[in-house]
């Protein structure tokens, strides 16, 4: 006997309410990891949001949507940044030094995830969604993790690390976040005019 769509549906979200009711009895801390990943899960499916489809449809199928999604959410995260990091005090801010470690992990990176056909959040969604073929993608970023950590030691004793840039320090605040708004507006229309085109 087969059951209704709708019946199925409201018996999944039935169980994960259940679920998450009983977590909140064993630790509430659990309980809200849980339902924020479900949550982070659930808009990550539905909005098809990718990172390496940001910068791929562009040139594959002239379709920005991403792209402009992903420039937005960068705005909104620079203006969260600078309040908690202006306004916010006790909190330590961690500019971390580039050096060829960072070039060859960032080129390693993009690398991988243009071959796997998403970003880990895309493959994480793809997973949920049964698409098995991306469990090996998976598998490729644990094993890289996995030496990253256990080689960046060793990346670090190159010597060719350099400070890092805290654009805030230079300029002040104002400045900063009135270049990367400039920035942004020009990469928002720059994509919108490349759809249209």
């Amino acid at each position: 006997m087969k059951l209704h769509p709708h019946f199925r549906n409201w018996a999944f979200i039935s169980f994960i309410l259940l679920l998450i009711l009983l977590l909140g009895q064993i630790n509430l801390k659990l309980a809200l990891n849980f339902s924020l990943g479900i949550g982070l899960g659930f808009a990550l499916e539905k909005s098809r949001f990718c990172f390496v489809a940001a910068f791929r449809d562009p040139l594959l199928t002239g379709v920005t949507a991403l792209t402009q999604a992903v420039i937005l959410l960068t705005g909104v995260s620079i203006f969260g940044f600078a309040l908690v990091a202006g306004l916010g005090r006790g909190y330590i801010l961690n500019v971390y030094p580039l050096g060829i470690n960072t070039l060859v992990g960032g080129l390693l990176f993009g690398i991988g995830m243009v071959l796997a056909g998403g970003c880990a959040s895309g493959i994480l969604m793809r997973i949920g969604e049964g698409f098995a073929m991306q469990m090996l993608a998976l598998a490729g970023v644990l094993v890289g993790v996995f030496f990253g950590g256990k080689s960046l030691k060793w990346w670090q004793g190159l010597g060719w690390e350099r400070p890092g840039i805290f654009l805030p320090d230079w300029v002040g605040w104002f400045a900063t976040l009135s270049i990367e708004t400039v920035l942004l507006l020009a990469l928002w229309f720059l994509a919108r005019s490349w759809q249209k085109r």
